[in-house]
């Protein structure tokens, strides 16, 4: 990163002290939890930690709106709690490792402060990356309209997507749409990806009522560009770029 820009790694975790995966991947992280689970995360190793006073968080994208506005520094990175892996991804899928198959936390950490300042000098508000590993889902080292999965950098200054508590659509998808109305632009790198383990138990926010919910508000609230393929469980982006 350029010394005029501060930059920093974030990993929300909810009930997932038990399981610290992503912290070892990096050769820095700074975890964001809840105040009541602070002392478990630093009896699991965690010293780096953000905590979220009681109340002030309660969903994934409350608290990702509140490192947003809490975090100090210009630009951050905040990744999932379950990633196994970052991976390049373009004729196939490789994980960055060393030759002993330790992660190469160097090489994923410079990857990441590579397109934080990428997102920093184009002033894009937005970044994130693809959901599917699949080699044949490259097609191009960026992209400009996507849906989120496990990573996003965000230019606090340069974002204009905001979170109301009141809006059944508020999610990740309706922050990118957000992005997009406003900005006109986010960015989506294909070729940089992770492989991640969801607990369905631990760490959850979502009903399967509640994710169908969320579809039908997205559909009101961004009618043709958004849509839904419940056959291949999977959202549609119709925004043309």
């Amino acid at each position: 990163m350029s010394p005029s820009t501060s930059f920093n790694i974030y990993c929300m975790s909810y009930k997932r002290s038990d399981a610290i995966l992503t912290k070892h991947l990096l050769e820095y992280c700074t975890y964001v939890v809840r105040e009541s689970e602070a002392d478990l995360y630093r009896a699991a190793g965690v010293d780096d930690l953000l905590v979220i006073p009681e109340g002030e968080a309660w969903s994934f994208m409350s608290t990702l709106y509140w490192i947003i506005r809490h975090a100090p520094e210009d630009v951050i990175f905040v990744a999932d709690d379950d990633i196994e892996r970052f991976v390049y991804r373009i004729d196939d899928v490789r994980n960055i490792e060393n030759e002993d198959g330790t992660p190469d936390v160097e090489t994923v950490t410079a990857e990441i402060e590579r397109i934080a300042q990428l997102v920093s000098d184009l002033n894009i508000g937005l970044a994130f990356d693809q959901n599917s590993l699949a080699p044949y889902a490259y097609d191009a080292e960026f992209k400009f309209v996507g849906v989120p999965a496990h990573m996003r950098w965000i230019n606090r200054r340069a974002l204009k997507a905001t979170y109301d508590r009141k809006d059944p659509a508020a999610s990740d998808i309706d922050m990118m749409m957000q992005e997009l109305m406003r900005n006109r632009i986010i960015l989506q790198p294909r070729y940089f990806c992770v492989k991640a383990h969801m607990d369905l138990n631990e760490g959850a926010t979502r009903t399967r009522k509640g994710h169908l919910i969320l579809i039908e508000s997205l559909k009101n609230k961004w009618g043709k560009y958004y849509g839904y393929n419940h056959k291949r469980n999977i959202p549609q982006i119709n925004v043309q770029r």
